[in-house]
């Protein structure tokens, strides 16, 4: 092999892994907006609840909070999918940060 036929193997390698490091990037990214919209979420629950035990809630709180729990839910699937697919591509999935929400009730 010659020189540059080097130099061109080592150019792709570095511009394979700045374009593994770019994706692993916007990953994270997706995982951080994720998490905040699910914190969103349970506060918007909490602030339910409170309600409710001060007799302010509307008359749909209930349904509000479940719809806000399913809507958890799906956001937990989509970054455990996410998180497969990271792990298929040979990096570390970090573990879910995900606060554990009790039921309503």
């Amino acid at each position: 092999m010659g020189f540059l036929d080097k130099v061109k193997d080592a150019a792709g390698k570095g511009l394979d892994q700045a374009k593994h490091a770019t994706a692993v990037g916007k990953e994270k990214i997706e995982d951080v907006r994720l998490q905040k919209k699910i914190n969103d979420l349970c506060q918007e629950i909490g602030a339910l609840v409170v309600a409710q035990k001060r007799n302010e809630a509307p008359d749909d709180a209930a349904a509000q909070i479940d719809a806000k729990v399913a809507e958890i839910g799906e956001i937990e699937k989509q970054m455990e999918a996410n998180d497969l697919a990271d792990a298929g591509d040979g990096s570390a999935a970090p573990p879910s940060t995900t606060p554990e929400v009790p039921p309503p009730g």
